[in-house]
């Protein structure tokens, strides 16, 4: 204990004083003071933590819906709109960008796993009462990726459409 109070002694000295020091100290921990509080500030403003916990809060509480539905919604009304184009390929399509929005809504439920299979190995009835139906269409979507010759038609693609649309419904996107 005596030696900090030596050290302040010797600081607070006249001797010291006298140098000019003490305003470059204090001139250089302002200067990193500043530049810390200033990664601080860019650091929170640039990631979505400020976004996620004030708005999406607001949103979620105003709505009751889940942060970011408009955007799903929006995805998911393209997504039908392949329909309307009549082609194969659109209806092949329109399956594969819906098990795109099914993969990302299981990592936002934090399902562990690799790939979607193995997110869907995870889910219980409980969870989406739909599951089976839901395993079933990803293993046409697995057909339509992995066979080249695997043909569809737009009544078959409605239906998988269908169950996917269930599940986003029991899981509260759509209304």
């Amino acid at each position: 204990m005596e030696q900090v109070f030596e050290i302040l002694n010797a600081i607070n000295s006249p001797a010291v004083q006298n140098w000019g020091i003490i305003p470059w100290i204090r001139a250089i921990c302002v200067f990193i003071s500043a530049f810390f509080i200033t990664i601080v500030i860019v650091s929170i403003t640039r990631t979505p933590y400020l976004q996620l916990s004030a708005v999406g809060d607001t949103v979620e509480i105003a709505t009751f819906r889940p942060w970011g539905v408009p955007k799903i919604l929006r995805r998911w009304k393209r997504i039908l709109a392949r329909l309307d184009r009549g082609t194969e390929a659109e209806y092949k399509l329109a399956i594969m960008e819906s098990d795109v929005l099914l993969d990302e809504m299981l990592k936002k439920m934090r399902l562990k796993g690799d790939t979607v299979e193995e997110r869907l190995g995870r889910i219980t009835s409980i969870m989406i009462p739909n599951v089976e139906e839901l395993r079933g269409a990803h293993e046409i979507r697995n057909s339509i990726v992995y066979d080249p010759d695997y043909r569809i038609s737009l009544m078959e693609t409605r239906r998988v459409l269908e169950v996917y649309q269930r599940t986003f419904e029991q899981l509260d996107l759509f209304r």
